[in-house]
């Protein structure tokens, strides 16, 4: 069980760690103070939501559609090895700098903007309901609460992570240098976890 949480873990935090849209809007709220504890909670609670309909919702439909299980996880693995060939593809050629503007936002403002990074990303859906709904339906019953929490922990991590050291680290990560090294990194996480799903395809 142990394992499984790591894999769960391991897994969302590849996911989650490319710098993108949410990311760096959380990393900029941190930056500014600016109700950033509220945005990571409710980007954290939004994975906790969409991890929970993919892994059983998903796993249910997959269980009574085998041939579902095979499209999605295949889709998944291929969506992985793209995102992660163009990961090193930025290392190699170097990334872009991430926006650290001072502009104030009302809190309404913050909440829409919350809304519309989270539920109008198509990333989110791929990852938690597409790519981790398929994995987790290779596991047991019991193993997949396991592997929630450690999703769930890798979020809760992240996002707080980033709103709470954000003034630290966001000059670090805004330097091309670094981000190509977690570009390179991330990169071959995702190949790594796109070959795992193969490996462990059921069908």
């Amino acid at each position: 069980m142990v394992t499984t949480y790591f894999t769960g873990l391991i897994l969302m935090a590849t996911l989650i760690m490319p710098i993108g849209l949410q990311n760096a809007f959380v990393l900029n709220q941190g930056i500014r103070k600016q109700h950033h504890l509220f945005v990571a909670t409710f980007c954290a609670f939004s994975d906790v939501l969409f991890m929970c309909v993919g892994v059983w919702g998903g796993a249910r439909v997959f269980t009574a559609y085998p041939w579902l299980l095979v499209s999605i996880t295949l889709l998944g693995a291929l969506f992985m090895m793209v995102y992660g060939w163009q990961c090193l593809q930025r290392a190699m050629r170097g990334g872009g700098v991430i926006e650290t503007d001072k502009k104030q936002r009302s809190f309404k403002m913050i909440v829409l903007a919350c809304c519309a990074f989270t539920f109008l990303n198509p990333h989110v859906y791929i990852d938690t309901i597409v790519i981790l709904g398929g994995f987790a339906a290779n596991l047991v019953a019991e193993q997949r609460p396991f592997f929630v929490l450690g999703g769930i922990s890798a979020s809760f991590i992240w996002f707080y992570s980033l709103a709470l050291l954000g003034a630290k680290f966001a000059p670090l990560l805004s330097r091309a240098k670094v981000q190509r090294i977690i570009d390179s990194v991330i990169g071959v996480m995702m190949w790594g976890l796109a070959l795992t799903l193969l490996f462990n395809l059921k069908g």
